[in-house]
């Protein structure tokens, strides 16, 4: 298991390796009361967050976050991340808005459930970037473009480690909990709650992964290097053709120079 401040090596040479635009971030679920202390939380600025909020917030910002139930948005998410002492059954109401399948929302609530933690059994959830990090996360969520995930999912197939994915068009936090649970790294692509509230990018995706797994990315990407080196290689030796008309081009200097 890496130390803490392998880990803070390790978000770094990630961001730098593959150039990514955010913190790769860690989470950490407190079963526990916990010191929330030099963290920030959405009641500090008035208003409650969603999860997929918070998360972006800390990975474009670079703010150590936390929240508890009190700090929630979205019941959902809460529910998801063990913090709601109860099941809100009007929750199953959320799926009508998605699909109008009968058979689709059975499916989708039962993988939304599947995926939660146990009714109450998380305190507070911790968030910060692994450069800054001051805990021992539970899983590990990157953000990057499709590509650079796909890299990252390849580096760990490299190990023998499979990623899973599968998207049911709401609550994506919940691979962030099904990782947690089943100790699987896990691909999300944004679905509606995590782009019109947490405002994810239209270019990004994301790998949840647990704290167990991150050492195998660096040495992965180099296991990899020769099928799928990163930054993609671009071709450029071929000789350009301008528009008809366009006098540009080493010819139409020859041309010129004849004339002259």
């Amino acid at each position: 298991m890496l130390s803490i401040d392998n880990l803070k090596v390790l978000g770094r040479e990630v961001r730098a390796r593959l150039g990514l635009r955010t913190y790769p971030i860690g989470v950490k679920f407190c079963i526990e009361p916990c010191d929330l202390s030099g963290f920030k939380r959405p009641r500090d600025y008035g208003v409650r967050m969603a999860v997929c909020q918070v998360i972006n917030i800390s990975r474009v910002y670079g703010w150590p976050m936390a929240f508890t139930l009190d700090d929630m948005f979205c019941m959902g998410g809460a529910y998801l991340f063990g913090l709601t002492p109860e099941y809100p059954k009007f929750l199953e109401e959320a799926p009508n808005w998605h699909t109008s399948s009968d058979d689709a929302k059975k499916y989708i609530m039962q993988r939304f459930q599947e995926r939660a933690l146990p009714q109450g059994s998380i305190k507070a959830v911790l968030v910060a970037p692994l450069e800054k990090i001051t805990f021992m996360p539970d899983v590990i969520d990157i953000y990057g473009t499709p590509t650079q995930i796909s890299a990252i999912a390849k580096a760990l197939i490299w190990h023998g480690i499979f990623p899973e994915t599968g998207f049911i068009g709401l609550s994506s936090c919940s691979f962030i909990t099904n990782a947690h649970k089943t100790r699987k790294p896990q691909i999300n692509l944004p679905s509606s709650g995590e782009v019109a509230w947490g405002r994810t990018e239209e270019d990004e995706i994301s790998m949840i992964i647990p704290v167990e797994h991150v050492d195998k990315i660096l040495s992965g990407l180099d296991g990899i290097s020769r099928i799928y080196p990163y930054p993609v290689p671009k071709f450029a030796f071929y000789e350009p053709r301008p528009p008809r008309g366009y006098k540009i081009t080493y010819k139409d200097y020859e041309e010129w120079k004849k004339h002259t």
